[in-house]
């Protein structure tokens, strides 16, 4: 996930985010940072019925949150952490807490597939012997990475290839970028499908499923009915962005994908909290979707910018992250230049051609 630089806007004329992707709007409700004091294992009472759970990860973002949601009878669990040693100790803490321990898990919801959020999902529904639920096409991804005769990552060679990485970095990565099935335990034989079109109850309240793209191919956000409590999931995070990444077999266009799903996030009620999976619950979810809107135009301008003379997408990522990348961050990074490169040959701004040694060079069209 990429962080946002504290750096001033720049005007562009025009913009390269259009008009159909950013209706530019003033906004009447200002992003505020919920004051909670969130720490690891330790449940917070976020909204009326619902528990915020941090779970600690071995990353540079060290953190998700989690929720769970008050049914009377026992809880549903949103999301649910890596697959970690230390994120299983920190359950057996919450289960223990005096705010949870009286009541049973009853279910359990994941907003997409990446590891983080579904990697303990088949622990706890065989510890507890509940439904486990999330939509077809973040299923479908997770089935085909989970897939033991598979190596996803090794299949990511030829792409690292095209867009520059040496040959060195590429064995590094090879040893380095984590397996799904490391993280992820195995998923239950049966995995309930969320309608996407249809509302559904949960903890007392009837909450929307909204569907965020570019992220991942079918992201899971719940509004509730009364338009005052977003939990978002990865799709409008505070202070960070999530990663947009081409990832071979996948949308090779996911930076717009992902714009032209944040409109959504702009019309959610009034001004509902918004719950993330990564940093501090806030107010503001429009204005918050501008800030990344803003991010991402600023972004797409340094690197056409760069493009005045053909370059592979390894060669921007100094002009894209401002520092070194390393391990496993490569990968990822490599993913998020070239969605910001693609999106900007859709538009007409940027060309690219294969060199004789099979690798993509982009230039200002």
């Amino acid at each position: 996930m990429e962080t946002i630089p504290a750096s001033p806007a720049r005007r562009q004329s025009p913009p390269l985010i259009g008009e159909a992707l950013w209706p530019r709007r003033e906004r009447t409700h200002p992003v505020r940072y919920h004051e909670a004091d969130i720490a690891l294992a330790t449940p917070v009472a976020i909204a009326e019925g619902i528990l915020l759970v941090r779970l600690p990860l071995p990353f540079a973002l060290n953190h998700i949150n989690v929720y769970l949601v008050d049914e009377g009878d026992g809880w549903t669990i949103v999301d649910c952490g890596l697959d970690t040693p230390a994120s299983r100790e920190s359950w057996e803490a919450v289960f223990a807490h005096r705010s949870v321990c009286d009541r049973a898990v009853r279910r359990i919801v994941v907003t997409h597939h990446h590891p983080d959020h579904v990697g303990l999902a088949g622990w706890l529904a065989g510890r507890f012997g509940v439904p486990m639920a999330m939509t077809a096409g973040e299923l479908a991804v997770a089935g085909r990475y989970a897939d033991p005769k598979r190596d996803v990552v090794a299949e990511r060679t030829p792409f690292w290839h095209e867009h520059g990485l040496p040959q060195a970095l590429v064995a590094t990565l090879l040893e380095r970028m984590p397996r799904y099935s490391v993280q992820v335990h195995a998923l239950p034989d049966h995995v309930d499908l969320i309608d996407t079109g249809t509302p559904f109850a949960m903890g007392g309240r009837m909450w929307k499923p909204v569907v965020g793209r570019g992220h991942s191919p079918d992201h899971l956000s719940l509004v509730d009915e009364a338009g005052e409590i977003v939990i978002g999931g990865d799709q409008v995070l505070p202070k960070i962005t999530p990663n947009i990444g081409v990832w071979p077999g996948g949308d090779p266009n996911p930076l717009r994908s992902y714009l032209e799903s944040l409109e959504a996030f702009t019309a959610l009620g009034e001004d509902p909290l918004l719950l993330p999976s990564h940093k501090q619950p806030l107010h503001g979810i429009a204005a918050r979707v501008d800030e990344i809107r803003q991010h991402h135009e600023e972004r797409l301008q340094a690197v056409a910018d760069a493009c005045e003379r053909p370059v592979t997408c390894h060669e921007l990522l100094p002009v894209l992250f401002g520092r070194p990348l390393r391990n496993e961050e490569l990968g990822f990074g490599l993913g998020e230049g070239v969605a910001h490169l693609n999106f900007l040959e859709g538009e007409g701004v940027l060309r690219s051609d294969l060199d004789n040694d099979g690798r993509r060079h982009f230039v200002r069209a």
